[in-house]
């Protein structure tokens, strides 16, 4: 004998898939209003006004950091869960992907100029470290939560494992050539499909394990190595900046 179905499971078998629908339409809009915005900043800020590059970053830090702040709240991330998902594997690729970012860095790129002094140790600590766990929070994080939630959380089994990883990918390439075209340097081939591959690298860890903690590991390893060995990288440490020229 067949079981009756209330009308009240018709109407929540109904409107489940339209609240999941609704769901990533959100996290879609999120994205694309976010990722405009990484392209705004410095395209307005940099490119356009030309600010003085530590006043440009405070701004940048501050509109990255507010926006993603707003997401988190919005989405009810719950940041502990996400930072102690397979944490080991996300820190022993962020080592491996770091130590390959350091090196391309290191042995790829000629020494230049950089400050001396107080001001020198100024620049590794906001142009080194906290520029690079902003940039990794906006296009490596970012994308995998992103990722994470138009999967509904659920990332149980193989398929999906994959699945996340391909999105995730997409997403990281997507936001990192937007980003970066809004630096007028930048703004060309060469421009663009070099950070894409160092970002790519540096956002293996948040591919493969949806922890994003290996990739900010990687993302701060890249910019003290820049900072210190190639201070006046163009596409490293956007805007390029020259060692005494005021900017």
């Amino acid at each position: 004998m067949g079981h009756a179905i209330s009308l009240s499971q018709r109407r929540t078998a109904r409107v489940t898939p339209r609240l999941r629908a609704d769901s990533r339409l959100r996290q879609a809009a999120w994205f694309g209003g976010v990722s405009a915005i990484a392209f705004i900043v410095p395209l307005v800020f940099s490119s356009w006004l030309e600010l003085q590059h530590d006043v440009y970053y405070l701004v940048y830090f501050i509109i990255t950091f507010a926006m993603l702040g707003a997401y988190v709240r919005t989405s009810q991330i719950s940041l502990t869960e996400v930072i102690g998902r397979h944490l080991t594997l996300s820190l022993a690729l962020g080592v491996a992907s770091g130590a390959f970012v350091t090196w391309s860095v290191l042995g790829r790129i000629d020494p230049t100029r950089h400050p001396s002094g107080n001001y020198f140790v100024f620049e590794i600590g906001s142009r080194g470290f906290v520029y690079g766990v902003v940039d990794s929070l906006l296009l490596s994080a970012f994308p995998g939560l992103i990722a994470r939630e138009l999967m509904q959380r659920n990332l149980a089994g193989a398929r999906r494992r994959i699945a996340y990883g391909a999105l995730t990918l997409v997403l990281v390439m997507i936001i990192t050539a937007t980003y970066h075209a809004g630096y007028k340097d930048l703004q060309n081939v060469p421009g663009i499909a070099q950070p894409e591959i160092g970002n790519t690298i540096i956002s293996l860890p948040v591919i493969a394990s949806a922890n994003p903690v290996g990739s900010v590991l990687a993302h701060v390893s890249m910019h003290l190595a820049a900072v210190t060995h190639s201070y006046e990288s163009k596409d490293r440490l956007p805007p390029q900046v020259f060692v005494g020229s005021g900017q």
